[in-house]
């Protein structure tokens, strides 16, 4: 049995995605403010979500315990969310939006309990 000569499919999507770089790039040149507004605007409502999602994880976070051991936190992790990527990259988060920290009596210990004052 053959396989299926799928180069023909791969071409048209690739002549399809260049056609669409090429109207955009005639965009830019032709309406250079249109463009920029529609930009503006997709990266408010872009900035907006994040915010959003962060706001959601925060709440979250702040009903787990004041200090967790490392296997602690990946079980809480586990339980409560749904995160299909590396888990460090998902505990480099916590620490980049200031939900948790590691300290260095090796436990993690909740920013979200402390007030907002205290957080930065």
């Amino acid at each position: 049995m053959t396989k299926p000569d799928r180069t023909n499919a791969r071409r048209a999507w690739v002549l399809r995605k260049l056609a669409l770089t090429r109207m955009r790039q005639k965009a830019w040149r032709e309406q250079p403010v249109k463009m920029e507004a529609i930009r503006r605007q997709a990266t408010l409502e872009s900035k907006a979500l994040r915010v959003k999602k962060n706001d959601q994880l925060r709440n979250m976070i702040a009903t787990w315990p004041k200090t967790m051991t490392p296997p602690e936190l990946k079980q809480l992790v586990s339980a409560n969310l749904e995160y299909s990527k590396r888990y460090s990259s998902l505990t480099y988060r916590f620490t980049r939006c200031g939900l948790l920290r590691f300290g260095e009596d090796g436990l993690w210990h909740n920013l979200c309990h402390l007030p907002d004052f205290l957080q930065s």
